[in-house]
């Protein structure tokens, strides 16, 4: 029998939703699948990655959006410390101090190439551009995809049968770096089918770090819609199928990509062609083991930059759009906020 989840009744504005913990073991995991793909590097008494006067450094840059909800110093704390374990033993030198920084200081230091690699979303990466970023992607695949699909899920008892239907209803989002894509799709639809954007539609919006926070008040009838993906709704049937009994998907996204691993376009240390040749055995270790489980995903893949061509498009229609109902809208009302929390629609 599934069990009424405690306090899913209620969702103050104020008391944050994401669980943190989760969401950085989750990119640290990202993050330690580089370092260890870096620790693989063959190094033959320093012939091919060490110059005349140090060892190679390999810098890493990393999102704040990588880090949203962990103390910034905690995660350079935490970078350093894998870092030193994973890359000085294979003689790679270690920055002093982790970049951690927002999408206008990572287009800053790409472009004064103070960083060598960076993680970022899509959405950073649209901003950025490709000007300073390699035409070649580094992502963790399972099942044989890199992908995430987003959607749309009611109660079958609901009456919702329609995207119409949710006007004034309340709609979770599952607030998760792969997720990061799935309040701009929804909101897409609203407004490619006149609606208007999230926040002036929806009676209330909440976000919720957990899966269960997401789907199991829709599943007791405490919300009328939740947005998350299709891997996590498949793990939440596994874990009970009475939710893939009661629930149905109102409608699903295209596969996107939501996030990326690139090295900089000028970047060409050596260790960039190793790492790229490397990527693909990082299972054959027990650290790229660990860091594939904590990782959640079975491999690492490169791809050619136009994996990220259906993310882009989304964002690219998502910013037309807004932009137009931007006039007949305030601009406060015009996008979902990416806060923790719970939102009111005025």
């Amino acid at each position: 029998m599934l069990n009424r989840p405690k306090g899913m009744s209620e969702y103050p504005p104020n008391e944050p939703q994401l669980s943190w913990r989760a969401s950085m073991s989750w990119w640290r995991g990202f993050a330690c699948l580089f370092l260890v793909a870096a620790g693989q590097v063959p190094l033959h008494a320093g012939e091919v990655l060490a110059s005349a006067h140090t060892n190679a450094m390999l810098r890493l840059g990393f999102s704040t959006s990588v880090f949203s909800g962990v103390n910034e110093n905690d995660a350079k704390a935490a970078m350093k410390v894998w870092a030193q374990a994973i890359l000085k033993e294979h003689g790679l030198s270690v920055p002093a101090d982790p970049q951690v920084l927002n999408a206008e200081a990572i287009a800053t230091a790409l472009q004064n190439k103070l960083i060598d690699a960076v993680a970022l979303s899509s959405a950073e990466y649209r901003v950025i551009g490709a000007e300073f970023m390699s035409t070649n992607v580094i992502l963790g695949a399972t099942g044989g995809r890199v992908t995430e699909e987003y959607l749309l899920l009611v109660h079958r008892d609901s009456n919702i049968g329609r995207i119409e239907d949710l006007r004034g209803r309340s709609v979770i989002f599952f607030q998760n770096p792969r997720a990061s894509l799935a309040p701009v799709w929804f909101e897409s639809l609203l407004l490619q089918s006149g609606l208007g954007p999230t926040l002036r539609f929806c009676g209330r919006v909440i976000q919720g770090g957990k899966l269960s926070q997401v789907v199991l008040p829709v599943f007791f009838h405490q919300a009328d819609a939740c947005v998350v993906t299709r891997r996590g709704f498949q793990t939440m049937i596994e874990l009970n199928p009475q939710v893939g009994r009661q629930l149905e998907i109102l409608l699903s996204s295209p596969a996107m990509v939501p996030f990326a691993f690139l090295f900089r376009s000028d970047y060409s240390d050596p260790v960039r062609d190793q790492i790229m040749a490397e990527i693909k055995d990082v299972h054959s270790t027990v650290a790229g083991q660990q860091a594939l489980a904590l990782f959640q995903c079975e491999s690492l893949e490169v791809h050619p930059i136009s994996v990220l061509d259906s993310a882009l498009e989304l964002l690219a229609t998502h910013a037309r759009l807004s932009e137009a109902a931007n006039h007949a809208a305030e601009p406060t009302h015009t996008s979902i906020p990416l806060a923790n929390g719970e939102t009111d629609r005025p």
